[in-house]
C-alpha cells in the first residue's frame, strides 16, 4: 500500500489535568483500525498525573509523542502548540479531547 491509500494522520490531544480520562482517551485511539498515525499529547503544565500517564504510553509505542509546555497557556494557545507539532508528512489532523 502506498501513501495515497494510507496517508499519515496526526492525532492531537491538548490536555490539562486529564488524569481521570487520559488513559481511556489514549486507549480509544489505539483501538481504531487505522494504524498509520502519530499521536501527540500536549501537556499544559498539569498538576495531576497527566504527564506520567502520557509518558508511560510514549515509552510503549513510538507513534506517541509527549510535549510538556514550559509554562501554562490558555486553551486556544495549547491547541495552537499542538497543531504546530504536527508532522509535515501528515495529510490529516484530528483533535481528540481527553474529556
Amino acid at each position: 500500500m502506498n501513501e495515497k491509500q494510507h496517508p499519515l494522520v496526526t492525532i492531537l490531544t491538548p490536555v490539562y489535568n486529564g488524569e481521570p480520562f487520559l488513559a481511556e482517551c489514549i486507549e480509544s485511539v489505539f483501538n481504531q483500525t487505522y494504524r498509520k498515525f502519530e499521536y501527540i499529547i500536549v501537556n499544559n503544565r498539569s498538576k495531576d498525573r497527566t504527564l506520567e500517564i502520557a509518558s508511560a504510553y510514549a515509552r510503549k509505542d513510538p507513534r506517541v509523542r509527549v510535549h510538556d509546555n514550559e509554562k501554562f497557556v490558555g486553551v486556544i494557545a495549547n491547541h495552537n502548540i499542538a497543531f504546530s507539532l504536527t508532522s509535515q508528512k501528515a495529510k490529516y489532523v484530528k483533535v481528540v479531547s481527553s474529556r
